[in-house]
């Protein structure tokens, strides 16, 4: 079948079926002419890929539940699963509240609901200012997992570390910018940023072999008069200092790297992608 057809049926654009080719889930015969044949099993992988997007289901899950047994399919099940019965107690919580009862029983619903929150959770009610907003966003897709055992310690070393904090200032126009440009990142946009962050550690030489007019533009933007003297650039050096001045990659790090083992393992990658990166570079 040719891809026109298999947009057809499946209801997929044409990137991302050409995306889905990139990452590995299908793998289309080419023809002579160079157009792509597709083979029913191409089509059975995509139509299912199509419905764990419509579920909300992310493409490294995508990828483990094709690649092995359906235990995989059952475990993001569990999560999403869960997600809807925090989401159910919740709404419990506030029908309490609404009817006024008792603040006993709305206490005790609320215990059960923390001890069932994500890292991003508890960081994001425990740190609501612009720090915490500007800090927590890159570490989204680590945090959106529950707090294990062991843990709680790391964890509760890094809540206390960003307690004893000063106080990070920023005047009211850089406030403003902040909020602006946060309120039009929506959480499809983080999602999608974080993951081309993913996919190009996983797959690091290559990416960067692919992408050195990319990078090359990248670079030149980051040293143009018109990005170094932007409000973004401004906040950035800003943050930087404050992180550095508090010793935040030396003592945090390898707090948070304790506590969400989803981030060690990106941190673990980083690290080779960004050797890879320098030895290019370099050559």
């Amino acid at each position: 079948m040719l891809r026109s057809e298999i947009q057809k049926i499946t209801g997929l654009t044409r990137k991302a079926i050409e995306y889905y080719e990139e990452k590995g889930l299908i793998n289309p015969r080419k023809t002579e002419n160079g157009y792509r044949d597709y083979s029913n099993r191409e089509l059975v992988i995509l139509k299912k890929i199509s419905l764990l997007r419509k579920l909300g289901i992310g493409i490294t899950d995508i990828e483990q539940c094709l690649s092995s047994d359906e235990n995989v399919l059952s475990s993001v099940l569990r999560k999403k699963q869960h997600q809807l019965e925090v989401d159910e107690k919740r709404k419990e919580v506030l029908e309490l509240i609404v009817k006024g009862k008792n603040n006993e029983l709305i206490k005790e619903k609320i215990l059960l609901i923390e001890a069932e929150e994500t890292i991003y959770e508890k960081l994001e009610i425990a740190f609501p200012g612009y720090i915490g907003q500007m800090l927590f966003a890159a570490y989204q897709p680590f945090f959106n997992e529950p707090l294990e055992e062991d843990g709680k310690e790391a964890f509760y070393k890094y809540v206390d570390y960003l307690d004893q904090l000063p106080s990070f200032t920023l005047t009211d126009k850089e406030k403003y910018y902040v909020e602006k440009i946060s309120t039009a990142i929506d959480l499809k946009t983080l999602k999608d940023v974080n993951q081309a962050k993913f996919d190009t550690i996983e797959k690091a030489e290559k990416w960067i072999r692919d992408n050195e007019d990319l990078i090359l533009q990248y670079e030149t933007y980051k040293n143009s008069e018109e990005y170094q003297n932007s409000m973004m650039k401004q906040i950035q050096d800003k943050l930087q200092n404050f992180m550095k001045e508090n010793q935040y990659y030396e003592l945090a790090i390898p707090l948070i790297r304790k506590f969400s083992k989803s981030y060690d393992k990106y941190y673990k990658k980083l690290l080779k992608a960004n050797e890879i990166y320098l030895n290019i570079k370099n050559k």
